[in-house]
């Protein structure tokens, strides 16, 4: 499939103006698309792009970017505007792509191209209409790791029901709606199920966006099985006609402003592990830097292959990766595969015990004690990421001195919040029951998530996000306020990702 060069550091400028345009970490297709944030959710995905490899790097997949002339494109637009289902809105989205910075137009744009012949192929395949290759430019601008809080990911915006049903292979260490070859099978696998379903394409992706039943009940409301997308978007709620804008939108802009390759991308070969391998090991011993070996398998976030799974290389590089096997996983540091959340930081427990004494029936002030029953597989670093809480956090309160006897059926002491108790000891009854996933439906006009409420009686504050502050080091300085509620009302999955000069939105009591 493709070869990558080695990175080059980004210019002083582009540093700046991504330091300027920098906005809280928010996907496309979390809540809404109106306006500014549509400029905000295209422009973070970009960034993302622009300062990791090979975006960054002018030497990754040359070509020429071939922009549409602004006369030519006025007299398309206008042809075109004419059959958009919300004109207003489609010159509106039009307009934010358009006026992109340069540097994030041209990514945008290379990007596109670069993923296109692959998607264009699949569809073809699957007997599908070439139109639905502009559908994950509109989700998620085509980054890889777009991640939204209704649990979707991919360059298609997968949820995880969409993803297993069609194959997918998604856990702790594994989750293939990242990987763009993968994800795009399956995306076109759901969406010819849901052309079989609808008999119609525009149906079908609405299907796949908004989910089945929202699209049969507009059908029902506009008269049956045989109604027309004119007569469904009638009625349709305001962020379904919003997004079929915003993707006529892009879809326009795509077709008008082209990137001719130079030469065409080199093939890549998967190679099956057979035993736990990190990147840093592979390369260690191949020509091939980590940053390459996570763009070409994104599909492991902890940069850790289980066994016996099959990691992508450079065509020219399995053979020497065969070959080397041995060299590759003789050279282990343990720590490579210690899986650790940064998560907030709390304060220390206090009336810490010494070592080797047995844990007393700890009490910690604004803590609810709740018990977790290990299950065959877990982990300590796993269990800490699911709680919000630390390794070092657990092990203190049930004194553990080696994480890896931990046994399953035996129970843990775990110390959350008071206000969330509630939800964390629901986390065990889910896994417990197995629920079967359920679709979450993007809401693309509301201005806030789903489950955030605000009280009437609180006032909003904008927090600039100083060197060294974390969720909890702000949550200190407002009465009321906790780390999660910041993360929860700006939309924050990964604490990590807050950015120095960042505005929070914070409400005070």
């Amino acid at each position: 499939m493709k070869r990558f060069e080695q990175n080059k550091p980004g210019s002083l400028t582009g540093i700046f103006v991504v330091l300027l345009l920098f906005v809280p970490l928010l996907n496309w297709g979390q809540d809404s698309i109106t306006g500014e944030d549509f400029q905000s959710r295209l422009l973070q995905n970009i960034h993302q792009q622009v300062f990791e490899y090979p975006w960054n790097n002018a030497a990754f997949y040359p070509g020429k970017l071939e922009l549409a002339n602004r006369q030519t494109m006025k007299r398309e637009l206008k042809d075109v505007k004419e059959y958009a289902h919300n004109p207003d809105a489609f010159e509106t989205y039009f307009s934010v792509l358009d006026h992109l910075p340069a540097p994030d137009k041209a990514i945008f744009i290379k990007s596109f191209y670069y993923y296109k012949p692959e998607i264009k192929a699949e569809l073809d395949k699957a007997g599908l209409g070439e139109d639905l290759q502009y559908l994950p430019a509109t989700l998620s601008a085509l980054y890889s790791e777009a991640n939204s809080s209704f649990k979707r990911a991919g360059v298609w915006q997968l949820t995880h029901f969409q993803g297993v049903l069609n194959g997918l292979q998604i856990n702790k260490l594994i989750d293939e709606r990242l990987h763009v070859s993968k994800a795009t099978h399956a995306a076109v696998q759901e969406l010819k199920k849901n052309e079989a379903l609808f008999d119609h394409p525009k149906k079908a992706m609405l299907a796949f966006v908004f989910g089945k039943t929202e699209i049969k009940n507009l059908c029902r409301r506009a008269g049956g099985n045989d109604c027309s997308v004119n007569n469904l978007l009638e009625i349709a709620p305001k962020e379904m006609t919003d997004f079929m804008a915003a993707y006529q939108a892009t879809a326009a802009f795509l077709s008008q402003n082209k990137f001719i390759p130079e030469q065409e991308p080199q093939n890549t070969a998967e190679a099956k592990v057979r035993m736990q391998t990190h990147f840093a090991q592979i390369s260690a011993v191949l020509p091939i830097s980590a940053d390459e070996l996570h763009f070409l398998n994104p599909q492991f976030p902890y940069s850790i292959v289980p066994e016996q799974a099959s990691v992508t290389l450079p065509e020219k590089m399995k053979q020497d990766f065969l070959f080397l096997q041995d060299s590759i996983y003789n050279g282990v540091d343990l720590t490579l595969f210690e899986v650790v959340a940064q998560k907030i930081e709390y304060p220390p427990a206090p009336n810490r015990q010494y070592v080797g004494e047995k844990v007393k029936d700890l009490e910690i002030e604004g803590k609810t004690k709740i018990k977790y029953t290990i299950k065959s597989g877990d982990v300590l670093g796993f269990i800490a990421e699911d709680y919000d809480v630390r390794v070092a956090d657990l092990k203190y309160w049930n004194n553990i001195y080696d994480e890896r006897k931990i046994q399953a059926g035996k129970t843990l002491d775990i110390f959350v919040d008071d206000e969330n108790a509630g939800y964390y000891r629901g986390l065990q009854q889910q896994t417990t029951k197995k629920e079967e996933p359920k679709t979450v439906i993007p809401d693309f006009a509301s201005a806030t998530l789903p489950g955030i409420v605000i009280p009437e009686s609180s006032r909003k504050v904008e927090h600039i996000v100083k060197s060294g502050e974390s969720p909890y080091v702000i949550a200190q300085k407002y009465d009321g306020v906790t780390p999660e509620k910041i993360l929860e009302w700006n939309s924050i999955s990964d604490a990590r990702k807050i950015q120095i000069g960042q505005k929070l939105i914070i409400y005070v009591q």
